[in-house]
């Protein structure tokens, strides 16, 4: 698709849902397939204002919903959600979004809201957020590889400014997990390391590498038990710090129940559905002293900004933000790409919220 052929397709008050494919470095695996694409979808709105849009890509293993199911989501709620938009003086971080929307399309219909009142204010980006965005936001590193291919991650990691990263682990045997681990800290002594299992180990498991690898002084491991029941006997038995992802979003109940045992909640916008549901978990977690984590759920480099603007308004001082999934797009949909806004590890706020031009229009696909 080549931008001529937007302003016939984008006609006055119309809207469209664009497919996108952005190839990757790196096959992306989850537990339903493995693919060289992210595929997504950008939702573009021709409004009285000017084109605004938003971001929904569900990613398959993560999300409950499909990019199909998604689609036809959108189709079915977006004309009404328009109307109500435009008459609503409410901000849009008080709209009332359909119950029946999945995360993944509230988080696009969130965005978009957020985009239309912008500009309809006629502020800058400064003024618009409340509290006013801190910037720059710190970022981890993500270690994703073998034991084969760490030291070049390792390397680009550095080169890259990070001062945190989060290794990958539960994928390969115990033993070379704890080498993995072990040879980051070997080469590089300052760096905060954090260790996410996804879920992977039994109890035993557990504790046997979070024991051996006690003194290599973990910030955290993220989700490391099958069982997250018993993740209060595993804090018994280690001094390593635990964290919640998936627990917080497939069992909220358990994850409040054991949450004294916890020291960080990974908060993914994507998966909870947007700012808004986002914003309690937050609010829950500084209630409780558990610090709050931001990422990503492999979103493109405006989903990435996003969540980093979440960060950047609502988390004091943000913990290194997980947002290194941005490297592992060959292209971009935000033009210039996510990474490019990086530095020393950080981003650095953007002049202002990316208007539709500052698109990679090679990555969005033609209507069906």
């Amino acid at each position: 698709m080549n931008r001529s052929a937007l302003p016939a397709l984008l006609a006055e008050n119309s809207w469209h849902l664009l497919p996108y494919h952005l190839p990757l470095r790196n096959k992306l695996t989850t537990k339903q397939e493995s693919d060289f694409l992210r595929k997504g979808l950008l939702l573009f709105w021709q409004s009285e204002v000017g084109i605004v849009y938003g971001e929904v890509a569900p990613l398959p293993g993560l999300h409950s919903e499909s990019l199909d199911e998604a689609k036809l989501l959108v189709q079915n709620h977006f004309p009404h959600f328009i109307k109500e938009l435009e008459a609503s003086n409410d901000s849009w971080l008080e709209l009332n979004y359909p119950k029946s929307l999945a995360p993944s399309v509230k988080f696009g219909f969130e965005m978009l809201a957020f985009h239309y009142q912008f500009l309809k204010e006629k502020t800058s980006l400064a003024q618009f957020l409340k509290p006013e965005p801190s910037f720059p936001v710190s970022l981890n590193g993500l270690l994703d590889g073998s034991l084969d291919g760490l030291e070049r991650e390792i390397q680009r990691c550095k080169i890259a400014g990070y001062k945190t990263v989060k290794i990958k682990v539960g994928r390969s045997e115990l033993k070379e997990d704890i080498q993995r681990v072990r040879l980051v800290r070997r080469q590089w002594n300052d760096v905060e390391i954090r260790l996410d299992a996804n879920q992977a180990w039994t109890l035993k498991e557990a504790k046997e590498i979070l024991s051996a690898l006690a003194d290599c002084h973990l910030a955290y491991c993220e989700e490391p038990l099958q069982n997250p029941q018993e993740l209060p006997q595993l804090k018994k038995s280690c001094e390593v710090n635990l964290a919640l992802d998936e627990s917080l979003w497939k069992n909220p109940e358990l994850a409040k129940s054991i949450q004294n045992n916890i020291h960080a909640y990974i908060l993914k916008p994507g998966i909870l559905g947007g700012w808004q549901e986002t914003l309690k978990w937050i609010n829950s977690a500084k209630s409780t002293g558990i610090l709050p984590v931001l990422s990503s759920s492999f979103e493109s480099g405006i989903g990435h900004l996003w969540i980093a603007l979440l960060a950047s308004c609502y988390v004091s001082k943000a913990p290194a933000v997980g947002l290194d999934t941005a490297f592992w797009f060959e292209n971009d949909l935000l033009n210039p790409s996510f990474t490019s806004r990086t530095q020393n590890g950080r981003l650095i706020l953007p002049p202002k919220w990316p208007e539709f031009f500052d698109l990679n229009m090679k990555v969005l696909q033609a209507p069906d």
